[in-house]
């Protein structure tokens, strides 16, 4: 007995030994929180050594990492073709290649950024070292951006790749790096040649462009050529990341026997766009229920109003059409059953929102969203208007649509003057204060687009699409110009502008391709423009 419980002694010693010997190391625990990633301390070959003929690497990280980490960012470059083996021993990384390195080569071990400790701190940026098989380190270099096509914002973490010149679609790239948070991707010690240069999201990490899978976007060039010992910066690539999924109909809810509520995938850019009806069936004629609001908390929620109440335990079959997301996303139409309800509607008439908000054109309606369609008489009779300094306690301007108060304006809203709304909101028995500032000549600024045109330039003259927009994306004006043009009539505030050369004359900025190479129209997109009232800002630009 006495041996037997000595032999599952040893075993169970065993067993933990070789469990402890084969997972990551995890460091004692107690003391301060450790919230610092790991940084390597220690490298054999060192960073930028020459004459190396060691087929191992060493690496030493400053405290224990997770090993899982090291696994999806560590990068060797470039790609020769050579098998390797990872290996540990405490916080030291050892890398044996397999066979020998080839002779006069630079290569590049990239540790990315989210490599991590055992309690998950990343490293916060990525680490190279960079050795040579040869005498010297390939020094050549390249800088760029990759930005949001439409709003010219940098994007974070797109994948840039150089592959050999004449590409075939069966051969890996040969060096890879990413955007940071900015949009700028760099290459570094790249060996002097030419490269096919080209973006996309490489799904499977094997380097190889799947054209099934995976979207490639050209640059302005189709191939670069590298320099020892300079960095070339190249033109901005832009790329359309546009929303195209359409929205979809989650869930419909019944809050009473009229009153809907309808929960999308995702936010709708406002409720007037979609239709709903329902049919008690084939004998009984159609009937609508009406979009009322999109809900403040959640735009993704839109609540509506039967025309006529949905009896209890009966079935109809509704269907919803129309709606659309911020991207002009239209759902398919969606259709189902829906058991009517007993409950009366019990909804508190109450002050929603007021479109639009803060800024008036000379001829805008004002439209003040209620919770119900509006049958109390006091949300008109209590409606105040101040114009400047002068109160104004009736409106004869002003129409109900269902759960809308609309306002017009007296031919015009007074130009330079604020108005105020008071809106009576029948919850709190109180009004509630909307202010409006209108935008008229007083405060009107413009923008010149003035094409500079160097002695280098085509001959030929060259039709410029123009596309000017508010901060928030909504298209204010938009058209075609040759060398430039005046935009007048614009509200004092902030714009961003869109300038693009459709040479295929489809109306839209086209991203070009990578296989067959067609180079991307050329694009240029100028952020925060300040207009300023009765001043003209000039923009001057050139494609080249």
């Amino acid at each position: 007995m006495k041996y037997l419980c000595g032999l599952t002694k040893i075993c169970l010693g065993l067993l933990l030994f070789s469990l402890l010997s084969c997972a990551t190391p995890i460091a004692p625990t107690g003391g301060p929180t450790d919230k610092e990633g790991p940084s390597i301390i220690r490298s054999v070959p060192q960073n930028l050594q020459t004459g190396i003929s060691s087929q191992r690497v060493e690496i030493e990280f400053s405290e224990y990492v997770n090993r899982n980490s090291i696994l999806s960012n560590l990068q060797i470059e470039p790609d020769i073709g050579i098998d390797y083996q990872l290996s540990w021993k405490k916080k030291t990384l050892f890398i044996d290649f397999e066979s020998p390195l080839p002779d006069s080569t630079t290569l590049l071990i990239t540790l990315g950024n989210k490599v991590s400790d055992t309690r998950n701190n990343a490293m916060g940026a990525s680490e190279v070292i960079a050795f040579s098989t040869g005498d010297q380190i390939d020094k050549g270099g390249l800088i760029g951006k990759v930005l949001n096509a439409e709003t010219g914002k940098g994007l974070e973490g797109k994948e840039v790749f150089l592959f050999p010149n004449t590409y075939d679609v069966q051969k890996k790239a040969l060096y890879r790096t990413e955007t940071d948070t900015g949009g700028t991707f760099r290459f570094n010690y790249v060996r002097e040649t030419e490269y096919s240069i080209v973006n996309f999201e490489d799904r499977n990490r094997n380097k190889i462009w799947d054209s099934s899978l995976e979207s490639a976007h050209a640059f302005n060039t189709r191939s670069v050529n590298v320099q020892n010992g300079v960095i070339d910066t190249l033109a901005s690539i832009h790329i359309m990341e546009a929303d195209t999924v359409r929205p979809e109909v989650l869930g419909v809810g019944l809050l009473s026997d009229t009153r809907l509520r309808i929960r999308f995938s995702e936010a709708l850019v406002n409720e007037f766009t979609g239709q709903i009806t329902l049919e008690a069936g084939f004998a009984e004629p159609e009937f609508s229920a009406i979009p009322l609001y999109i809900a403040p908390a959640d735009p993704s929620i839109v609540l509506a109003q039967s025309s006529r109440p949905l009896v209890q335990d009966s079935t109809y079959e509704l269907t919803i059409r129309g709606f659309e997301d911020f991207f002009g996303n239209t759902m398919e139409p969606f259709t189902q059953e829906l058991i009517g309800s007993g409950a009366a509607d019990t909804t508190i008439q109450r002050f929603i929102g007021v479109r639009p908000e803060g800024i008036l054109g000379m001829r805008d309606s004002v439209e003040l969203q209620y919770a119900a369609p509006i049958r109390n008489v006091a949300i008109i009779d209590s409606l105040l208007i101040v114009e400047g300094v002068v109160e104004r306690d009736s409106w004869s301007k002003n129409i109900v649509k269902s759960n809308r108060l609309v306002l017009y304006p007296d031919l015009e809203w007074s130009d330079g003057v604020d108005y105020q709304f008071l809106a009576w909101n029948p919850r709190t028995q109180r009004r509630v204060l909307v202010p409006f500032s209108v935008s008229g000549p007083s405060n009107w600024g413009a923008i010149e687009l003035v094409e500079m045109i160097g002695p280098s330039d085509s001959l030929f003259t060259e039709t410029v699409t123009y596309e000017l927009r508010t901060q928030e994306g909504r298209l204010l004006k938009q058209g075609q110009f040759v060398e430039r043009l005046q935009i007048d009539s614009l509200s004092a505030s902030t714009y961003n502008l869109r300038l693009y050369l459709d040479t295929n004359a489809n109306q839209r900025w086209d991203e070009g391709s990578w296989v067959p190479y067609n180079k991307p129209e050329s694009l240029i997109i100028r952020r925060s423009i300040i207009i300023q009232s009765g001043f003209s800002s000039t923009i001057r630009f050139n494609f080249n």
